[in-house]
């Protein structure tokens, strides 16, 4: 449950504002990554950087290219939350910030709120907020993609992750990120923990940042990864995950995005100040408007709800995911080794099933079982 804030104006709370940055203080050690992130030595540009693939129209290409050469791997499958996030001389813990990190062999969705964002979930959208309310929504972060591990297989006592974001809360084509979202895995014996250690070392040898990875209760079984087939009409990346009980869901903002003009730096939280500073309500809504929600597969008593908990789109809270009818198996696609079809029909759209170590008697289960309406969940809260 997130914290209430005693202000009388949470939205303008300085810690909630101030979010964004303390984030990327700690990313980049207190501004030292572009130092010590050295290209030729410890990244190849433009190829490991997480954007180029997006910005080139790559993405889908490129995936089905590294997946089926072997670029993947089940150590990090996970459904993951952060305890701890430190560089810089600062730190993040869930005292501040809740993550969801969701990872199959290859495909990820990465969705991260505040503490302190304000509960909007009972507004009817974007409509019903205020321009400073609008401004505190960018405080918030979700991003998904490939995570690439080198070496393949990642059967290596220090592997490296590079991950490559087909959609992302902080992208804007006139902004791309300068460096790679590159990092060294050290794996727990048990699996049930990683650390993220940045490739990047200081003066000291030591990493410029560090994450540390947990297994959420149910975060660890059969895992699916779909993503949408795009068409001219609908060209917004979307991905769904599912990993143990856990589910993800990230959909991309409309594009082409707004221009800022001669803005220096970018970043959704930056972009959204810019807008708000020129009382441009249409863009502020326009940058906020990517999707990125976490929940359930099952309530507690094992029925199928897909009942979202999290969600950078507030308003989407405990409403209903995935409800019966919304997905219909393709009769005319070929099936890979455990009967599963290779794509599907969710909410009248075609998508690809990327990887799936679920049974196809376990997706029916999963997708036909599912509650008829979204508010037999809200009865029951």
């Amino acid at each position: 449950a997130k914290k209430k804030n005693c202000g009388t104006e949470p939205e303008k709370d300085p810690e909630l504002l101030d979010w964004n940055a303390t984030q990327g203080h700690i990313l980049t050690g207190g501004g030292r990554l572009n130092k010590y992130f050295v290209e030729g030595r410890d990244y190849t540009a433009p190829d490991d950087l997480p954007h180029y693939l997006k910005s080139a129209g790559l993405t889908e290409k490129t995936y089905k290219s590294w997946k089926d050469h072997g670029w993947r791997t089940e150590s990090l499958v996970g459904a993951w939350r952060r305890p701890l996030f430190c560089g810089g001389w600062k730190e993040s813990t869930e005292a501040d910030t809740q993550v969801f990190n969701l990872q199959t062999p290859s495909l990820f969705i990465d969705i991260r709120f505040p503490i302190k964002r304000p509960d909007y979930s009972r507004h009817g959208g974007f409509y019903c907020l205020t321009i400073d309310q609008l401004r505190s929504l960018a405080r918030q972060h979700t991003f998904a993609g490939y995570t690439k591990i080198d070496p393949k297989g990642g059967n290596s006592n220090k592997p490296i992750a590079t991950r490559h974001h087909c959609l992302d809360w902080n992208y804007h084509p006139k902004f791309p990120r300068a460096r790679p979202n590159r990092w060294r895995v050290e794996l727990k014996k048990d699996g049930t923990s990683f650390k993220e250690f940045s490739v990047a070392h200081g003066d000291h040898k030591q990493a410029i940042y560090m994450e540390r990875w947990q297994l959420y209760p149910d975060g660890k079984g059969p895992y699916l990864a779909l993503r949408k087939c795009l068409t001219k009409k609908d060209d917004r990346e979307s991905l769904l995950i599912v990993v143990g009980n856990h589910f993800a869901f990230a959909r991309d903002r409309a594009h082409p995005l707004p221009s800022f003009g001669d803005l220096p730096a970018g970043g959704c939280a930056n972009l959204v100040d810019a807008a708000y500073k020129m009382g441009d309500r249409k863009k502020m809504e326009h940058m906020l408007d990517l999707e990125g929600s976490h929940g359930k597969v099952r309530d507690p008593s094992g029925r199928v709800t897909w009942q979202i908990s999290h969600s950078t789109l507030p308003w989407r809270q405990r409403e209903q995911l995935i409800k019966k009818g919304d997905v219909v198996w393709s009769s005319n696609s070929s099936v890979n080794m455990n009967g599963v079809p290779t794509h599907v029909s969710i909410f009248e759209s075609k998508w690809e099933v990327f990887e799936c170590s679920f049974t196809k008697s376990q997706l029916d289960e999963m997708f036909i079982s599912s509650c008829t309406k979204s508010d037999e969940i809200r009865s029951r809260l």
